[in-house]
């Protein structure tokens, strides 16, 4: 579950806020959303390229993520009616 929300859809913060409410509350461990959306695509454009290049600077790093768990099978469930 994600711990840090950017406000990236909330026309109502500028573009810099966006980027300083994930500074000021990531922490190591944090799951931050970013939305990609066209609401969110000022903000989102501003802050999270300023925010990756934040946390690489203290030594974080990033990658991509892979899809190493298999989906299970569904079953399908006979509901009684």
């Amino acid at each position: 579950m994600w711990d840090v929300l950017s406000a990236d859809f909330d026309n109502d913060i500028t573009p810099e806020a966006c980027f300083l409410n994930v500074i000021q509350h990531a922490e190591q461990g944090s799951i931050v959303v970013f939305h990609d959306s066209l609401k969110a695509q000022t903000n989102l454009r501003y802050a999270l390229p300023l925010v990756l290049e934040h946390f690489k600077s203290e030594g974080y790093s990033f990658g991509a993520l892979k899809n190493e768990v298999p989906v299970k099978q569904v079953r399908k469930l006979k509901l009684a009616v």
